[in-house]
């Protein structure tokens, strides 16, 4: 799956600046992506759950994708060890990591626009 930016901009606090897919804010979300697919039931997809990193005991909310920064025009969840199955008209959601985990949310800001990309083979 790939996430194309198209426009907009979130931020984890005003004070960091901008950001397409997670937070400038230095350690712990330094080159840490927080943009997180789920199904209807916040269950993380992609990335996988085990892939998911947490600090001071806050749920799983963050992760690394190799070469990829938080202002990457691209999102590209690669590598995955075993295939996403969906069942039709399955609904996923796009959360920013913090939302998810309702975690240091009240000073998180903004809006931005993604077009989603798939490839897939129907069973």
């Amino acid at each position: 799956m790939k996430l194309v930016h198209k426009s907009g901009s979130l931020y984890c606090n005003q004070v960091y600046g901008d950001s397409f897919w997670g937070c400038k804010h230095h350690i712990p979300y330094i080159d840490q992506m927080m943009t997180i697919i789920t199904n209807v039931k916040k269950e993380a997809l992609l990335p996988p759950i085990e892939d998911l990193k947490g600090y001071q005991n806050v749920t799983k909310h963050f992760y690394s994708i190799e070469g990829t920064g938080h202002k990457s025009p691209e999102l590209v969840y690669r590598n995955l060890l075993s295939p996403l199955s969906l069942s039709p008209n399955q609904q996923l959601q796009i959360w920013y990591g913090q939302d998810l985990a309702d975690f240091s949310e009240e000073n998180n800001s903004g809006e931005t626009c993604v077009d989603v990309f798939a490839w897939y083979i129907r069973v």
